[in-house]
């Protein structure tokens, strides 16, 4: 599993504070979980998501490749350990 595993996935996903989403209301459960509710069809898209790779036992995303990942997004991957804020329990 992906080091990235345990980070919400507003985390992963870099998504601004402010935002309301379902996922950050339901922080227990995981985000394609509460998507599919929505719209069955939102699986195929949660298949090649960060989030969902990040979360399988055999990932096909070596931890370098997601490093690279993330600080492409603009996610500075040092700061997220220390960042109580990023913690699955916020």
């Amino acid at each position: 599993m992906s080091p990235y595993a345990e980070l919400p996935c507003w985390v992963i996903m870099n998504c601004a504070d402010n935002s309301r989403c379902p996922a950050k209301e339901q922080p227990h459960r995981d985000c394609w979980e509460i998507f599919s509710e929505f719209d069955r069809k939102a699986f195929n898209i949660c298949q090649d998501c960060l989030v969902y790779l990040s979360r399988q036992e055999e990932s096909i995303l070596s931890r370098n490749e997601m490093d690279q990942i993330m600080l492409a997004k603009g996610i500075d991957i040092n700061s997220l350990s220390a960042d109580p804020a990023s913690s699955p329990e916020s």
